[in-house]
């Protein structure tokens, strides 16, 4: 092996895609979070705790009627 293999030097494009990856990967975590219907997540001392709130059915159907009388 050469001695400039092992030295590899970092440029633009390598710093811009951690930084695109990395931002992409936060963003997929909150939306999860955000559009989750947990009211409390406790992760560490819980080891991954949830309380859930679950939507009636007929809760579902009053906002879908709302969501189709607004288009």
């Amino acid at each position: 092996m050469s001695e400039s293999s092992d030295n590899y030097v970092w440029n633009a494009n390598d710093y811009s895609n951690i930084i695109t990856i990395s931002a992409s990967a936060l963003a997929s975590v909150l939306l999860v979070l955000f559009r989750s219907r947990c009211s409390k997540i406790n992760l560490c001392c819980g080891l991954l705790s949830c309380n859930r709130v679950v939507k009636e059915e007929d809760q579902d159907e009053d906002e879908e009627k709302q969501n189709l009388d607004k288009n």
